[in-house]
């Protein structure tokens, strides 16, 4: 039997939704030409009704990114607190929106069975295409009793190409490395998808428009606007140094270090967790690539 509070696959962070800190950590793959992966690992603060649904993510699809008609497959592990019963069934909707106008663009829902081991696994097609620059929410909703406060939830929501690619997804509870049993570093467009686009490139910070300090983070500009450039705050460092995130200054600025300038980021919070920043830290420490 497997156990997710064992399983090596997860980036921890965290995020806030509907003013409760339910999500522990996070972990964002776009693994392969056939599929992408966004997986999530949470843990309730408080009870989720039977029937009630609620907000768990959402993901920003970027330009050039091509969803079109595909397959959804949700699947994790639930595991319930000591002396409680989950519930039998739970129901994962993705419900994609227009970025720009906020328009549905399609939804699915997933009813799935919960094993005895707290494993689930189902699929279904999506009926339209998706358009680029799209935003996916995921929701998850207990069937019949409730998910008590303290019940930890692996989930990942795959996208495939064909219904055939559906067996070649690896196993949501399974750790991803590259081969020598190191996970795979963070590639510049997980960082883009799940933290500078939605946290860094917005109005009033670092989008086009307003470029605070100089800097714009939106996607297609940050690796230019970041690798080997210096800081305007401190000129001295680069905004990101390949392989040293000691020397780079995002990363300072990231945890708050003292010998910053002005205030940490993001400014005014909530901040990033140790374990957000270990992300830009993997990127870093793998070379800073244009990936």
């Amino acid at each position: 039997m497997r156990n997710l509070r064992q399983s090596a696959l997860l980036r921890v962070g965290t995020a806030i939704f509907s003013g409760v800190l339910i999500l522990q950590g996070c972990s964002f793959d776009f693994s392969s030409d056939k599929f992408q992966r966004f997986r999530i690992f949470f843990t309730l603060t408080q009870a989720l009704g039977a029937g009630e649904a609620t907000l768990v993510h959402s993901w920003f699809f970027p330009t050039e990114l091509k969803v079109r008609k595909r397959w959804v497959r949700v699947s994790g592990q639930v595991i319930a607190p000591e002396e409680q019963t989950p519930p039998a069934s739970i129901t994962v909707e993705a419900r994609f929106e227009d970025v720009e106008t906020g328009k549905q663009q399609a939804r699915v829902s997933i009813k799935v069975r919960i094993a005895e081991d707290g494993t689930f696994s189902a699929s279904k097609k999506l009926k339209k295409n998706i358009a680029s620059d799209s935003l996916m929410m995921v929701t998850v909703e207990p069937d019949n009793l409730d998910l008590e406060e303290g019940t930890a939830l692996a989930l990942c929501v795959d996208l495939v190409a064909t219904k055939k690619d559906l067996g070649s997804i690896p196993d949501c509870l399974e750790p991803e490395d590259n081969g020598a049993g190191q996970p795979e570093p963070v590639t510049l467009t997980q960082l883009q998808t799940s933290l500078f686009t939605p946290t860094c490139a917005v109005a009033g910070c670092h989008s086009a428009a307003t470029a605070r300090a100089g800097l714009i983070l939106e996607a297609g500009r940050t690796f230019g606007e970041t690798v080997n450039v210096a800081s305007s705050e401190r000129p001295e460092l680069d905004i990101i140094e390949p392989n040293d995130p000691e020397r780079s200054y995002m990363v300072k600025k990231l945890r708050g270090d003292p010998d910053i300038e002005g205030e940490r980021m993001p400014e005014g919070g909530p901040f990033l967790s140790d374990e957000r920043i270990a992300e830009v830290i993997s990127w870093i420490e793998a070379g800073a690539l244009d990936n």
